[in-house]
């Protein structure tokens, strides 16, 4: 019998890349970190691009969105990484699609409907895909820059649970979902 008491866990949905995928991103991070060498990288294997945050969820709660993900139609679509930008208030460098295309925004629409279904709210004025490379970076609100492409075929997403270990924020896929 599943365990739906109060209990819960730090969740969020995140486009699942592999760890070839993961590791085709280090160079860019390693440019960085060289131009930004008090900056703290992100794991490579943390590496992830966010569709929807969700923070505390209860068991119920998760069964509830495992089960409305599971119905969801995912195409693979090739999502390209061709601009380093930085957001000023978390002091983060990030790669980003210039151009953001329609699976992907259409994928995050329909888990942002049964993330608001389920009571959850998103905590950003709007969607803004991009991976983090570095944290605790100081730059000017207007750092961007276009970048070689990075061409990646996305075919799966998760729900990843962030859980610390050993003094280190991990995230753990708990549950892959593919079209």
């Amino acid at each position: 019998m599943l365990n739906t008491s109060d209990s819960s866990e730090r969740l969020f949905f995140s486009l699942k890349f592999s760890a070839s995928q993961q590791k085709q991103l280090l160079p860019y991070q390693q440019l960085l970190s060289q131009q930004f060498p008090t900056a703290k990288p992100v794991a490579v294997d943390n590496l992830h691009l966010t569709l929807f945050f969700l923070g505390q969820v209860t068991t119920a709660q998760k069964l509830h969105l495992l089960t409305a993900a599971q119905s969801l139609t995912m195409p693979p679509f090739q999502l390209t990484l061709d601009t380093l930008a930085a957001f000023t208030k978390p002091k983060i460098l990030y790669l980003a699609p210039f151009a953001v295309p329609a699976e992907l925004r259409g994928l995050q629409q329909q888990l942002a409907k049964i993330c608001k279904a389920q009571g959850f709210n998103e905590i950003h004025d709007c969607y803004r895909p991009h991976v983090t490379l570095l944290r605790h970076v100081s730059v000017n609100e207007n750092f961007n820059r276009q970048i070689a492409p990075l061409p990646l075929v996305i075919s799966e997403f998760a729900l990843y649970q962030s859980v610390n270990i050993e003094g280190s924020v991990r995230y753990l896929p708990l549950h892959t979902f593919s079209g």
